[in-house]
């Protein structure tokens, strides 16, 4: 079956059509899985101009967050395809405030964040981060106390308790499944565990306890059929930080991604009916 990837340049700025028939050695490797599992993968890149190549999708899946794949996902779904990721979901889950509002009525544990249920004091709280309600790979994201915490609400960001003395994952989750766990390693003398500040991810066994449950439960929240979820296991339990809609589906290691890659290709193939 043909699958469309709403997706992104590997390599930007890239030149050339705005869509294509994938072929085989071009180094996508999600293209590459669904070769091999059979099917044709037709790349629509974010390009602002170009339409779909001539193909007859039996499923969509939507790899990037750009407003012009979203509207685009949004058109195929009205027409009745099948699109993995839900583009509604998507664009909730690029919003950190609604994530924690969403985590708060499906009881998935989330750091206390202003404006949210009971709130943060923030007068009280001396271990506080900020950081933008729309934002990835750490930037803007800031240790903040007191009146840098009220300036920072009154700026329109994201105000939350900071979760210390825990083990940061990564949690892949694909079709309600936690199918990789990565452990993430901080850079020297920087919290932020962004692989663009210098993080690394490195292999792990799922940890003990009700992580896995926790992880699916905060993409289910979303309504997201794959989320990468950032969470920390503390001495009282899992808390998710928060999900990433987008994320890659590279794992820690080559096992590990090709667990991703499996499950992913299974998803596709369900939604499209083979």
């Amino acid at each position: 079956m043909d699958v469309l990837l709403l997706t992104e340049p590997k390599h930007p700025p890239r030149t050339g059509p705005a869509s294509a028939r994938y072929e085989a050695g071009r180094g996508n490797l999600l293209a590459e899985a669904l070769l091999d599992a059979g099917h044709q993968p037709v790349m629509w890149w974010d390009h602002p101009l170009g339409p779909m190549v001539e193909a007859d999708p039996s499923v969509v899946l939507l790899r990037s967050g750009a407003p012009i794949q979203l509207d685009r996902a949004e058109r195929l779904a009205l027409a009745g395809l099948a699109v993995v990721n839900d583009p509604a979901a998507h664009r909730r889950a690029q919003d950190k405030l609604d994530q924690a509002a969403a985590f708060l009525r499906a009881g998935v544990p989330h750091p206390a964040t202003a404006g949210i249920g009971e709130g943060v004091d923030l007068a009280a709280s001396t271990s506080l981060v900020a950081k933008p309600r729309r934002g990835s790979s750490g930037d803007q994201v800031r240790l903040v106390s007191g009146q840098e915490a009220r300036d920072a609400l009154s700026a329109g960001d994201l105000v939350q308790e900071r979760v210390v003395d825990a083990v940061e994952y990564r949690v892949t989750v694909v079709g309600g499944v936690a199918v990789a766990w990565a452990r993430k390693i901080l850079a020297e003398g920087e919290f932020r565990a962004n692989l663009d500040r210098g993080a690394r991810m490195v292999a792990t066994e799922r940890p003990e306890g009700d992580a896995a449950s926790v992880a699916c439960a905060a993409v289910e929240a979303l309504g997201l059929d794959i989320g990468g979820v950032d969470l920390m296991v503390t001495r009282s339990g899992p808390v998710v930080l928060e999900v990433n809609a987008a994320t890659t589906l590279h794992g820690a290691d080559a096992g590990s991604t090709s667990e991703i890659l499996r499950a992913v290709v299974a998803l596709c193939a369900a939604a499209g009916g083979r």
